[in-house]
């Protein structure tokens, strides 16, 4: 076994910047815990960071909200970048003297690097045919974001929405969960597709990452009945024959009918697709506890090898969580079959 197969086994490490400052080196062997949770779909990542702040010579003075955090962990030779966080909530306190920082991948106020609330109420109309992609892009440009849609997501027409006195996180919200998609900010990307497509916000795709039962401290896997659906029914207005008609998705029992009518046979194909596989991804989950595993992420994929019949294969990773302390680096996620 060479140096850094030794090292990648045994040596967990961690760098914290707080605007631009390092916690790395100045206080690196004061921070007592940190954990990132990356999570799949509408939901913003999140950050805690905890560390001592009792050296005469180390204090860190205590950061304001909005300040940027950047975290990067793992192990020599296979270093991960968490993220670029936003605090949200700052907490110094004695004793021991501490100071705990809790973080989310999306702004929560003004920052030091220019970003800008995406939670401020707005009031305004979007265009009937104006495409996602370009909602996007608008939204991503007034709050100091960049753009990140994938093709098929950005490619689908939503329709007039009125946003009164809503925020722009909202209206993506109410957007993404329609059309079952992913619809966040982080690390200052306003990332929005498909979700299950396993593509990052920088649009490369996430990783596979192989799985052995050995790998896992705990593994379980739950089957239930889940929102059984054989066939989802969405129907839309045909204005030159006057009369409603039913899009289908599936072909067995049973039925779901969308109560709502849709525009045409185009957004109702869409939104009764991400329906079905909506309902799908709920009759089976997966949760795994293992020693830190740094590329494992949300949206990226799980392969299980040796664990059971009916959980080995491949599993989207729903949401992970990676936490350094004092008892070492270890990593949770929970996980829903791969469609």
């Amino acid at each position: 076994m060479g140096l850094i197969s030794q090292l990648t086994d045994f040596r967990p490490l961690l760098r914290v910047s707080i605007n631009g400052i390092p916690l790395s080196g100045l206080a690196f062997s004061q921070i007592t815990s940190c954990r990132v949770t990356d999570t799949a779909g509408i939901y913003s990542d999140t950050a805690e960071i905890t560390w001592a702040n009792v050296s005469m010579f180390n204090t860190f003075a205590m950061p304001a909200p909005g300040a940027e955090i950047l975290i990067e962990l793992g192990y020599l030779g296979d270093f991960k970048h968490m993220g670029l966080f936003v605090a949200d909530e700052v907490e110094e306190s004695s004793p021991p003297r501490q100071i705990r920082v809790t973080g989310r991948a999306k702004p929560q106020g003004s920052t030091k690097g220019g970003l800008a609330p995406l939670q401020q109420q707005k009031t305004r109309s979007w265009a009937e045919g104006m495409s996602l992609k370009a909602i996007a892009e608008t939204i991503a440009g007034e709050n100091g974001l960049r753009p990140g849609v994938t093709e098929k997501a950005g490619a689908l027409i939503p329709g007039h929405i009125d946003q009164i006195d809503e925020s722009d996180i909202a209206v993506l919200t109410r957007i993404a969960a329609r059309f079952d998609l992913i619809a966040k900010p982080a690390g200052g990307v306003l990332f929005i597709g498909e979700r299950g497509a396993g593509i990052k916000a920088s649009g490369q795709p996430t990783s596979t990452v192989r799985i052995f039962e050995s790998d896992l401290s705990r593994w379980a896997m739950r089957r239930s009945l889940g929102e059984i659906t054989g066939t989802v029914i969405a129907t839309y207005r045909d204005l030159e024959k006057g009369e409603d008609v039913e899009v289908k998705i599936g072909d067995k029992e049973p039925v779901r009918r969308l109560r709502q009518r849709f525009r045409d046979e185009q957004e109702a194909r869409a939104v009764a697709d991400a329906e079905a596989r909506r309902a799908g991804r709920a009759k089976e989950a997966l949760e795994v506890e293992m020693p830190g595993n740094p590329s494992i992420v949300a949206e990226g994929r799980l392969a299980l090898t040796g664990c059971s019949s009916a959980a080995d294969g491949v599993w989207l990773v729903d949401t992970v969580t990676h936490e350094i302390s004092s008892a070492g680096y270890k990593t949770s996620a929970r996980a829903t079959p791969q469609a």
